[in-house]
């Protein structure tokens, strides 16, 4: 009888710990860090010591002055910055149609497009460090 509650115990603790690990995600400093490791053992892999100098420095750098907050609040300037870009693209495009010249109206398109792209790798970004 012992043996029959047993093994239902032992599942569910098992379920339960899984779940509990699926749920802990990692963010901010902590992906970052994971991040420079991983290209650390690709440099030293791939014996390029030039670029392994400089990334056991940017891995320094990261566990000497990163937080969460910091990192926040860097890339949510980041953001910021990208959307007044894409707000001065898009009032450059408006002059540009009132000129009714079409190459300067074709390059203000692709200018705000590029800012558009730009803003949006910053979104992905924040997003990749705080999901």
């Amino acid at each position: 009888m012992l043996k029959n509650i047993a093994t239902p115990t032992i599942l569910m603790t098992i379920f339960l710990l899984s779940t509990t690990v699926q749920a802990t995600e990692i963010t901010g400093c902590v992906v970052k860090k994971q991040e420079i490791k991983t290209q650390i053992s690709y440099a030293k892999e791939y014996n390029n010591t030039y670029q392994l100098k400089g990334l056991q420095k940017a891995l320094a750098e990261v566990n000497d002055n990163c937080t969460d907050e910091s990192l926040k609040a860097e890339q949510l300037k980041k953001v910021a910055n990208k959307e007044e870009k894409v707000e001065e693209r898009k009032q450059e495009l408006i002059e540009a149609k009132e000129s009714g010249k079409e190459n300067k109206i074709n390059k203000k398109e692709r200018k705000l497009q590029e800012a558009i792209d730009e803003l949006q790798d910053a979104k992905n970004t924040y997003l990749h460090y705080f999901k």
